[in-house]
């Protein structure tokens, strides 16, 4: 299989499923295209007509959109999904809210690897959001503990719903913002993933800015 990704600093939609398919140790090989570039809409074009990253073309076809990979390795590798049905229809509520909605906090609060505790003044739109995820984590984290599940992910071993919401993480952590402590806890938990780390190093090591994607002031 291969996957095209963006910008791994800045492409919040790109790193759910290399995440995902690294952490699972799904084969894969990686092609990352830089955005926003004069050549960046033509070399994406060469792997999807929607012309936006991520994508993964696979024998059965070509899936140009994170939730669609997701779900279609999920047929493939259903590990990545609980067994519990409760919790695996939690799973897909949450994910479904992260894929449509949150609006604010996504622009306001870009996602940058790059950024550790910036300052940054938000709207109480983005405040909104950011209160309603720590809600909606909670409510996941509190149905797993019930369900017998104590390892600190969403629906307690890590899930699409954990890659799905690795990029908000990573937001939280680039800028001042007051989380409570079972956001902490589970912030904590998803940054010590290897394979989050691993997505991190690499948008690290990168060196092209995005002005756009820029928010805040150390």
């Amino acid at each position: 299989m291969h996957l095209i990704i963006g910008n791994q600093n800045y492409s919040s939609w790109s790193m759910r499923p290399w995440v995902a398919m690294t952490h699972f140790g799904i084969s894969f090989k990686t092609t990352k295209l830089e955005l926003f570039t004069p050549a960046s809409e033509a070399q994406i074009s060469r792997y999807s007509s929607a012309k936006t990253v991520p994508v993964l073309v696979a024998d059965i076809g070509t899936a140009t959109d994170s939730l669609s990979i997701l779900e279609t390795l999920a047929d493939t590798y259903p590990q990545m999904w609980p067994n519990n049905a409760a919790l695996k229809m939690m799973g897909r509520n949450a994910v479904s809210q992260m894929h449509s909605g949150f609006f604010a906090l996504r622009g306001e609060m870009p996602m940058n690897c790059r950024a550790n505790q910036r300052n940054l003044t938000i709207t109480l739109a983005c405040r909104s959001d950011i209160d309603k995820i720590e809600a909606l984590w909670a409510a996941c984290l509190g149905a797993a503990n019930e369900a017998g599940h104590k390892e600190g992910y969403l629906l307690g071993g890590f899930s699409i719903a954990d890659a799905f919401f690795a990029p908000v993480v990573v937001r939280l952590r680039g800028y001042k913002v007051a989380v409570n402590a079972t956001t902490q806890s589970y912030m904590d938990r998803i940054l010590s993933n290897p394979a989050v780390k691993a997505w991190i190093a690499a948008g690290l090591e990168e060196t092209a800015i995005l002005q756009e994607d820029e928010a805040g002031t150390d």
